[in-house]
């Protein structure tokens, strides 16, 4: 086969062709080397990846969308398998004019849909939806009967909620503060620390939560200023010998 001959029939069709761009030309000189090297036969079957891969296609639905513009033309004659295990079959040139779409398969699904995918039919959506709609209309019949039917209002049950029970008295009298850590034998003055500490951040348990119970607050505060007097007190540990050393050392004797 003389392919000087191919080549100037499609580019002669090409440049009267007003709506043929680059990407057109790329995959049709693509598929026209897929065509070389099965020698020019008939009919070849092709595989998407590569024809992708020849024609610097990274989009697949480009790669639909011109493969359906290039049937439509009749620049090829473009037959999908819809089976990844099986190519798709091409024909260059046909001769007999080529109708809008393919056999059972419109052309324009090819420019959304992989080759991979199986076909899904418009009626059988139509159908679908419009069960869906009787479905719908039924349950708001079923609605406004239910409704109908009673005249009373329906009294939905009010939620009851439990916030956290915080006693009254806080916060509490100085006199009793005093009074309590005196019973706690503690001081005077560790009761006064413990008001001035929680009147200064309102009365809160560690800066966040509002305090319930000041009596056991207070317990934890008698218990920790324990803890820390006795940690007070203990002298602190005396420092190495050696680093309070008075001898002078010769530096230039040997080792």
């Amino acid at each position: 086969m003389n392919y000087i001959k191919q080549l100037t029939y499609f580019f002669n069709k090409a440049s009267a062709d007003a709506d043929f761009t680059s990407t057109h030309l790329s995959l049709f000189i693509a598929l026209f080397q897929l065509w070389n090297q099965a020698r020019f036969a008939k009919t070849i079957q092709i595989i998407r990846d590569d024809a992708m891969r020849l024609g610097k296609i990274n989009s697949k639905a480009t790669y639909h969308k011109t493969m359906a513009y290039l049937h439509k033309k009749a620049y090829i004659d473009y037959r999908p398998s819809y089976n990844p295990f099986k190519g798709s079959t091409i024909s260059f040139f046909p001769e007999n004019p080529i109708q809008a779409s393919l056999p059972n398969e419109p052309v324009q699904i090819l420019t959304t849909r992989p080759l991979d995918e199986p076909y899904i039919d418009s009626n059988t959506i139509s159908n679908n939806t419009n069960s869906k709609s009787l479905l719908i209309d039924k349950r708001k019949n079923n609605k406004q009967e239910i409704a109908g039917s009673s005249n009373e209002p329906v009294s939905l049950p009010e939620k009851s909620e439990s916030f956290p029970q915080i006693e009254k008295n806080i916060p509490p009298l100085p006199s009793e503060v005093e009074s309590f850590f005196i019973a706690e034998k503690s001081t005077e003055q560790e009761a006064q620390r413990f008001i001035n500490h929680y009147t200064a951040n309102g009365w809160l348990v560690g800066g966040k939560s509002p305090m319930k119970d000041w009596k056991a607050s207070a317990k934890n505060w008698i218990s920790n200023s324990i803890n820390f007097n006795s940690n007070k007190n203990y002298g602190k540990p005396n420092r190495a010998q050696q680093l309070n050393a008075n001898t002078r050392k010769n530096y230039f004797e040997p080792l």
